[in-house]
């Protein structure tokens, strides 16, 4: 139970504080950080735009009362100072995956509307981390000193590689425990393992297919496809459109849903739609259908059976797959795949897969990226605390549970994901989920974020590390 007098103050700050809050929110979700190689430099490893928002979060931190540091533009710390030098972390990110197609919003700034705040980042991850902020700022306002030290960690690169947190482990060791509020409550904990990487293929002399590009992220079901094809004509499709593109040229356009590569049953990928379209009505050359067969089914089913890899296990449930990006340059073609598996099936056997299928075409794969299953004790008493948190704010006592998606908690040797979505509960078809298009959170989500994060903080405290 929470004291009624604590409660109370949590309510008292919410009233006084909301109206500021959500212009924290709407100041660094104006922000475009999404990962820019061209304007990359100095201090701006990721790009400007990362880089401001990390700037402006370490801001924030400062303005709430604690130490921030900027480590280079990777990442930021910001310690709330402690009796002890034993730490409990925070960790969640300031950039952003880009906006992609079909908003009906601006995805730059927060609008207001319904009850829900609107905007890239309002859930993953900007909305959830001011969040935690607010919570660590009330808290430190009670008492001035907390028992351990808290410390923020800013992430800048989560979006596109955690390059950010990997910077952060080459200065400072791991907090004694860390939650980051880039997930769902009551609590997850546990990760599905990650294998990201790329087949690629030589485009042929006498290829027909040209500029094929498809997806906005790595990690998404891509709402998006263009090709031109030497062609004269094309018939007409579900999801595709097509138009003249110069003498003897088309262009293809398709148009599917955007997902998040975790959760990919609800996205149609635009990818498989425009190669299943080019085999269909044999509009490439005989020398590279293969190819595009590789691609048709590497995109056309999200649970790998097509690749005979589909599994499944008790803690995670099924392996996903999903083909994000499509592009063409300098003679080659790459179409980057991520998968997330389970104990089901070990990595190794993933590898040969994909290299099996590689072969067959003519083509080659490479991991980029091999991420193991991330697992903690459900009953340990770090779980417990965040689960018990959740649930006597809210009332909702569900158990702890495991993603298919990677946050930052794998990074680290005692962590977990903690809010601020909830596990199973459904939004208005209006409103887009992480990485979609209009996305979206309610404002009574946030606030009840807000008092979670307050409390689970304040028993994290009281632990004895």
């Amino acid at each position: 139970m929470i004291d009624q007098t604590f409660d109370a103050e949590l309510d008292a700050y919410l009233d006084a504080h909301w109206d500021e809050m959500v212009t924290d929110l709407d100041s660094l979700v104006r922000i475009q950080s999404v990962e820019d190689p061209a304007t990359a430099g100095p201090g701006a490893p990721f790009g400007q735009g990362p880089a401001r928002a990390l700037q402006a979060g370490l801001d924030l931190c400062a303005r709430f009362g604690a130490r921030p540091e900027n480590l280079d533009g990777y990442c930021g710390v910001a310690d709330f100072p402690g009796e002890s030098a034993t730490q409990i972390g925070v960790i969640g990110h300031l950039d952003v995956v880009p906006a992609g197609e079909g908003w009906h919003f601006d995805p730059w700034r927060v609008t207001r509307t319904k009850g829900y705040l609107i905007g890239r980042g309002t859930g993953d991850d900007k909305g959830p981390l001011l969040m935690a902020l607010h919570a660590a700022r009330f808290l430190f306002g009670r008492s001035g000193r907390f028992p351990y030290t808290l410390r923020f960690i800013l992430g800048a690169n989560e979006e596109t590689g955690m390059a950010d947190v990997r910077h952060f482990h080459e200065v400072y060791a791991d907090p004694a425990l860390v939650f980051t509020p880039d997930d769902e409550f009551p609590v997850c904990y546990g990760e599905k393992g990650q294998l990201q990487g790329a087949f690629a293929c030589p485009v042929p002399a006498d290829a027909r297919v040209e500029r094929f590009t498809g997806g906005m992220a790595l990690n998404a079901v891509p709402a998006r496809a263009e090709v031109i094809v030497r062609a004269d004509q094309a018939p007409a499709a579900s999801r595709i459109t097509a138009e003249p593109a110069g003498p003897g040229r088309m262009r293809l356009v398709a148009q599917g849903v955007q997902a998040h590569a975790s959760t990919p049953e609800g996205g149609v990928n635009a990818i498989h739609l425009l190669a299943a379209y080019l085999l269909e009505h044999d509009l490439c050359a005989p020398s590279e259908r293969p190819w595009f067969e590789l691609v048709a089914r590497a995109s056309g089913a999200s649970d790998g059976s097509s690749f005979g890899i589909a599994s499944s296990d008790d803690a995670f449930g099924p392996l996903t797959m999903v083909a994000g990006l499509a592009s063409e340059a300098e003679g080659e073609r790459r179409l980057t795949i991520d998968v997330r598996f389970t104990s089901a099936l070990p990595v190794e056997a993933l590898q040969e897969a994909l290299d099996a299928q590689a072969a067959d075409c003519g083509a080659c794969w490479e991991a980029t990226r091999v991420e193991p299953v991330f697992l903690m004790d459900p009953q340990g008493d770090f779980i417990r605390a965040l689960a018990h948190s959740y649930r006597d704010v809210s009332g909702d006592d569900q158990p702890p549970f495991t993603i298919g998606g990677g946050t930052y908690a794998r990074s680290f040797a005692t962590a977990a994901g903690f809010g601020s979505a909830v596990h199973g509960e459904e939004i208005p078809s209006w409103v887009g989920g992480m990485h979609a298009a209009d996305e979206g959170v309610p404002e009574d989500q946030l606030k009840q974020a807000f008092k979670v994060y307050a409390v689970a903080l304040d028993r994290l405290m009281k632990l004895d590390l």
